[in-house]
C-alpha cells in the first residue's frame, strides 16, 4: 500500500525524516518495503497570469498571449483549444531553457514571424497526468512568478507499506497516522465530516432492503442531487496518483479518496438508472447475469451477494459495480453506498469470479462496522465541494446486526510472563489508550478490562493485547534472556549408525535410495513365486485398505524395486542402481502383530559405466553384484560370509543365483532375475539383485579393520598355477593357500583362470601371485623357494591338484 507522506501529515504531525518513519513502522509490525522520493520531472517552469489573448494573423488556431511572470510580461504563441477563454487565469509557463520530461528543452522561437518567449504547457507535457486537451490552468491562490514544483507541492515521499492480513485498520492513511501517533505519543486529527443537508429527506427518495442479513451487516445510503460531473482538482488527482489509483471524475475520485483515507470502500450509483430508485441487498438467483465495470458479463451463483434495484442486479457486492448504473458525464443524482459485508462471502465471490479489487481486498479483511456512516458523511461532503449540488437530509441506515463491543479481562502479571518484561499496570494502560483502546480498572490490582475499538477486529483475547503492548513498548526494549538447559552429547543408536554407514556405502557405489510404501498389491507378492510354507508367501492383509494397490503389507523389498525398474525402463531410463533399507512384515502364527525385519535390498541393470566416448559399453553382471557384496561386508568388518549357489530361489536365474551366508547361516539371497519374471515385468535387459537381513549384518559386525605398517624391506613375488577339478571353487583354493602359507606371505591374489588345451576337459587352471616380505630383513631367493616348496606339499594333495 502506497502512502504519500504529505497526505499522512494532514492527520498527524510528522516532522521526522521519511526513513525514520519507515523504521518506526517496521518495528511496529508494518514493514515498509520502500521509501520513494517523487518530484517534478521538469525545471524552470513557473506560474504566469494570462493578461491578453489575440489571434495570430493568418492562423485560425494559434493565439498570441501576453503573460505576466511576476517580474515582467512575455509574449507566447499557443495553440491550445482552451487558451482563448483563459484570460485572467494562471497557467504553467516553461521559459526559454526549461527542461521538460523526456529531455525536451524549450527555446525562444519565431512562429509565423511572431516572437514566442516560452511555452504554455499542458499537464501531459509536464508529466503530471495524461491530459493534453489544453493548457494546465493552475488552482486558485497560485499567483504569477512562482516555481511550479514548489507551488503545487510536487516534491513528496511515498512509503510502500506491507500490511499484514490481520491489520485491516492500516489499509488507509488514517490507520497509518494512528500508528505513528501512538508510537510518538501524539494526537490524530481525524478528518472533519460536516455535511450541509437540505430537504427533502433521503428516505423520501430511496429505500434500502437487506434480504441476506447474514452477509450484509449494515448498509448506509446517502443521496446527492444537482451534481456536475467533471474532472477533480489537481490536488486530489495528484494524491490518488501517488497512491496508485487512476483519477476518473470528481464523484468517483471522492469515493476512492475516502476509501484510501478511512479504509471504507464506497460506491456511487446513478440514482436515475436504478429501477424505482431503491436498493435491495440479496443473494443472486439462478440464471442472473451482471456486466461489471470491466465490461465482462458474469454469470452469478446463489452464493454471490448482489446489490439490486427493484428489478435486476446492479453491482457485485463488495467487489465491483455494474455498467448499467455507473456514473456518467450526464449524471446529476447519485446514491452513495457505504456498507459492511461479511468477509468470507466476499472472499468466495472474488475468487469465484477471478476478481481482486481495492474494495474486495478490504472487505475480505473486514472493515470498521461502526465507520460506515462516518465514511458516507465524509464522502458526501467532499462530493458536494467538488461537484456542487445538494446533499439530501439524513442517511438511509439499515443496521440489522449492530456492533457489540467486547471486553477482554487482562492480567498484567500474565502479560509480563508472556513478554519477559516487568511493565506496571499504569504503563500498560497508557500504552493501550494510545492505541485507542478503552481501559477500565476492576477491583483486582492485577487486572485491566479492555475494550478494543471497532476498527481493530483482530484483537480478540488477552494474548492479542500483550502483543499490542509489546510492539508499542518496543521489541528492542524487551530484555534478552537465554534459556538455561543442560546439554548432553546425544548418543546415536548403534543400529541407526549402521544404517547411515550402509546408506553412505551404497550411495558411494553409485546407487540411489528408493522410499516406497509399505502397502503393496497382493499380486506383487504372488508373482515372486515364494515356495509354500515360506513366510514371505503369506502377507498380512489390511482390514481397511485404501485401494487394491495397497491391500497387504510387504514381505520383501525386491518386488517393489523391480516395479520401479520396469517403470523407469518404460521411460527409457535404462541405467539404474537402486537400493532400499526398510522394514518388511512377516505373519506370525501365534500373534496378530506381524514380525518386523529390517532388510537391505538393491537392484542394478544397464551399463557398468555412464555412457562416455572413452568408456567401454560393458553391462553389469554377476561380478559387479559380488563386488558390491564384498564392499558391503568389508565395510562392516564381516569376513566369514559366503555366496553359495542355490536353485531354490524361484525368482532368480537357476544358473546365476545363491544364498548369502554369514557364519554358515542364511541371511539373504543374491543373483540374476529369473527370465520368467523378466518377461512378466516386460524387462528387456538383465537385472541383478540382492536382499539380506540387516539385523544379521549389524550383529555380525566386526571391531573394525586392522592395519599393519608398510614393509621397509624388498618384497619377492612368486607365481603358481594349479590344474584342478572344475568343481573346486575359488574360495576353497584361497582358504587352503592362506592356511598353508607362511607368515611371510603378505599377499595372495588370483590373476588368471584358464580352460582349454592343453588343460584336460573338466579341469581348469588357476594362477596365483604370492608376495613374500619379511618385516625385519631382506629375504633371499633360497628362503622364498623353501617356503614355496612347503606350501605346495600341503596344498597339492588337499586340492588334488597338479602344478602347471
Amino acid at each position: 500500500m502506497r502512502f504519500p507522506l504529505r497526505w499522512l501529515r494532514e492527520y498527524v504531525d510528522v516532522p521526522e525524516p521519511a526513513e525514520e518513519i519507515a523504521s518506526l513502522l517496521t518495528h511496529q509490525g508494518l514493514e515498509v518495503s520502500s521509501v520513494s522520493k517523487v518530484g517534478p520531472e521538469f525545471s524552470e517552469v513557473r506560474s504566469c497570469r494570462i493578461v491578453s489573448v489575440e489571434p495570430l494573423p493568418g492562423s485560425d488556431r494559434l493565439w498570441v498571449c501576453r503573460v505576466d511572470t511576476g517580474h515582467a510580461e512575455r509574449q507566447v504563441v499557443c495553440g491550445a483549444p482552451n487558451v482563448a477563454t483563459s484570460t485572467g487565469a494562471c497557467a504553467a509557463l516553461a521559459v526559454p531553457g526549461a527542461r521538460l520530461p523526456g529531455g525536451r528543452i524549450v527555446e525562444a522561437t519565431h512562429v509565423r514571424g511572431v516572437f514566442s518567449e516560452g511555452m504554455l504547457c499542458s499537464e501531459a507535457e509536464l508529466g503530471l497526468s495524461e491530459s493534453s486537451s489544453g493548457i494546465f490552468l493552475l488552482p486558485e491562490g497560485i499567483g504569477p512568478g512562482r516555481d511550479l514544483g514548489e507551488a503545487l507541492a510536487l516534491e513528496d515521499v511515498v512509503l510502500d507499506v506491507e500490511v499484514t492480513p490481520n491489520r485491516p485498520d492500516c489499509l488507509c492513511v488514517v490507520g497509518i497516522a494512528r500508528e505513528i501517533a501512538a508510537a510518538k505519543g501524539r494526537r490524530v486529527r481525524l478528518p472533519a465530516r460536516p455535511v450541509l443537508e437540505e430537504d427533502p429527506k433521503a428516505s423520501e427518495i430511496t429505500s434500502v432492503e437487506i434480504r441476506a442479513p447474514e452477509l450484509c451487516f449494515r448498509y448506509v445510503a446517502r443521496v446527492l442531487v444537482d451534481l456536475r460531473i467533471g474532472p477533480s482538482p489537481f490536488w486530489l488527482r495528484r494524491w490518488l496518483s501517488l497512491a496508485g489509483l487512476r483519477p476518473i471524475n470528481n464523484v468517483v475520485d471522492a469515493t476512492n479518496f475516502v476509501m484510501w483515507e478511512l479504509g471504507q470502500p464506497l460506491h456511487a450509483f446513478d440514482l436515475d438508472r436504478l429501477e424505482e430508485r431503491r436498493i435491495v441487498v440479496r443473494r443472486a438467483q439462478a440464471g442472473e447475469t451482471l456486466t461489471t465495470l470491466d465490461g465482462v458479463r458474469r454469470s452469478l451463483a446463489n452464493e454471490d451477494l448482489v446489490i439490486c434495484d427493484a428489478v435486476r442486479p446492479v453491482a457485485l457486492a463488495g467487489v465491483m459495480g455494474g455498467q448499467e448504473s455507473e456514473i456518467q458525464e450526464g449524471t446529476a443524482r447519485v446514491l452513495l453506498e457505504s456498507a459492511f459485508f461479511e468477509p468470507r462471502g466476499i472472499r468466495r465471490t472474488a475468487k469465484r469470479h477471478g476478481l481482486s479489487t481495492e474494495a474486495s481486498y478490504r472487505f475480505e479483511r473486514e472493515v470498521d462496522l461502526e465507520g460506515t456512516l462516518r465514511a458516507a458523511d465524509r464522502a458526501a461532503g467532499l462530493m458536494r465541494s467538488l461537484a456542487g449540488g445538494r446533499v439530501l437530509a439524513g442517511a438511509v441506515d439499515v443496521y440489522p446486526r449492530p456492533y457489540s463491543a467486547k471486553t477482554i479481562r487482562f492480567s498484567v502479571s500474565r502479560a509480563n510472563r508472556l513478554l519477559g518484561t516487568s511493565i506496571d499496570r499504569s504503563e500498560m494502560q497508557s500504552l493501550l489508550e494510545r492505541l485507542s483502546f478503552s481501559v477500565r480498572h476492576p477491583a483486582e490490582d492485577d487486572f485491566l478490562e479492555v475494550e478494543p475499538p471497532s476498527f481493530r477486529p483482530d484483537v480478540r483475547e488477552a494474548a492479542d493485547l500483550a502483543e499490542e503492548i509489546a510492539r508499542l513498548y518496543g521489541y528492542g526494549r524487551i530484555p534478552v534472556r537465554m534459556p538455561v538447559a543442560s546439554l548432553a552429547v546425544p548418543v546415536m543408536d548403534p543400529e541407526k549408525r549402521a544404517e547411515e554407514a550402509a546408506r553412505d556405502l551404497m550411495v558411494s557405489r553409485g546407487f540411489q535410495e528408493a522410499i516406497q510404501y509399505s502397502f503393496v498389491p497382493r499380486d506383487r507378492i504372488e508373482r515372486m513365486g515364494f515356495p509354500e510354507g515360506d513366510p514371505r508367501s503369506r502377507p498380512v492383509p489390511l482390514q481397511n485398505p485404501l485401494s487394491e494397490a495397497q491391500a497387504v503389507l510387504r514381505t520383501t523389498l525386491v518386488s517393489s524395486l523391480l516395479d520401479l525398474i520396469a517403470r523407469n525402463l518404460r521411460k527409457n531410463n535404462c541405467d539404474l542402481r537402486l537400493f532400499e533399507l526398510r522394514r518388511v512384515f512377516l505373519r506370525r502364527e501365534d500373534s496378530d502383530v506381524p514380525e518386523q525385519k529390517r532388510m537391505l535390498a538393491a537392484v542394478m541393470t544397464g551399463r557398468r559405466f555412464p555412457q562416455q566416448w572413452n568408456q567401454p559399453a560393458d553391462r553389469v553382471d554377476a561380478y559387479d553384484l559380488k563386488g558390491l557384496l564384498e564392499a558391503l561386508f568389508d565395510a562392516f568388518g564381516v569376513s566369514d560370509w559366503d555366496w553359495v549357489g542355490s536353485d531354490e530361489n524361484s525368482y532368480l536365474h537357476p544358473g546365476c543365483s545363491g544364498d548369502i551366508l554369514i557364519r554358515n547361516s542364511r541371511v539373504g539371497f543374491a543373483g540374476r532375475l529369473h527370465p520368467r519374471l523378466q518377461k512378466e515385468l516386460e524387462i528387456q535387459q538383465d537385472v541383478y539383485l540382492f536382499e539380506l537381513e540387516f539385523q544379521h549384518l549389524v550383529a555380525s559386525r566386526g571391531q573394525g579393520r586392522s592395519y599393519r605398517p608398510i614393509g621397509r624391506f624388498p618384497a619377492i613375488q612368486r607365481d603358481l598355477a594349479f590344474v584342478l577339478n572344475e568343481e573346486i571353487p575359488y574360495r576353497e583354493v584361497m582358504e587352503q593357500l592362506r592356511a598353508s602359507a607362511a607368515p611371510e606371505a603378505v599377499k595372495i591374489e588370483l590373476f588368471d583362470v584358464y580352460r582349454g588345451s592343453p588343460v584336460p576337459e573338466g579341469r581348469k587352471s588357476m594362477a596365483f601371485r604370492i608376495t613374500y616380505q619379511h618385516p625385519e630383513r631382506t629375504m633371499t631367493d633360497e628362503e622364498v623357494n623353501a617356503l614355496q616348496e612347503r606350501l605346495l606339499e600341503k596344498v597339492l594333495p588337499r586340492l588334488k591338484a597338479q602344478l602347471r
